[in-house]
């Protein structure tokens, strides 16, 4: 997928977040662990909704801002949805498992981050910037739970 504008931003991280969500699934159905199982349902079903979150905020954005240029981040840091094929979740264990996730979230932290600081226009940087609060609200409520599922 080229990323160019703020529109392709958009569609790659409800992509990465829907691609993730369903890899999730389907690890769940294959892990032998109860709470290895439990903790992929619910990472999945989160996922899910970051997906759905960011479409909505797609459709609920300017025209203007989401045809803004961002390119140049993706020359310097290439952003590929096939890595995500490499992730075996159903043979981790729950702490790999969330820390592959916060490694993906972080990429996509990193980009709002980075994309943010460039931007010349305030509904931009408004829209960036509260897709930035988003990502990293809920990587934190995921860690809060997964460890709240360590503990049982």
């Amino acid at each position: 997928m080229t990323v160019e504008t703020i529109k392709d931003i958009l569609e790659l991280t409800r992509r990465l977040h829907a691609n993730l969500a369903d890899k999730l699934k389907c690890a769940a159905k294959d892990a032998q662990q109860e709470k290895l199982r439990m903790l992929l349902d619910y990472l999945s079903q989160h996922e899910q909704e970051l997906s759905r979150a960011i479409a909505l905020s797609e459709k609920d954005t300017e025209k203007a801002v989401l045809q803004t240029w961002c390119a140049e981040y993706f020359d310097k840091h290439p952003f590929k949805l096939e890595t995500l094929g490499n992730l075996d979740f159903a043979n981790m264990s729950t702490g790999d498992v969330m820390r592959s996730l916060l490694a993906v979230h972080d990429r996509i932290i990193d980009l709002y981050r980075y994309l943010s600081t460039r931007a010349e226009v305030s509904s931009t940087e408004e829209l960036l910037n509260g897709l930035l609060a988003l990502e990293q609200h809920e990587i934190m409520r995921m860690i809060r739970d997964a460890e709240k599922l360590e503990d049982l």
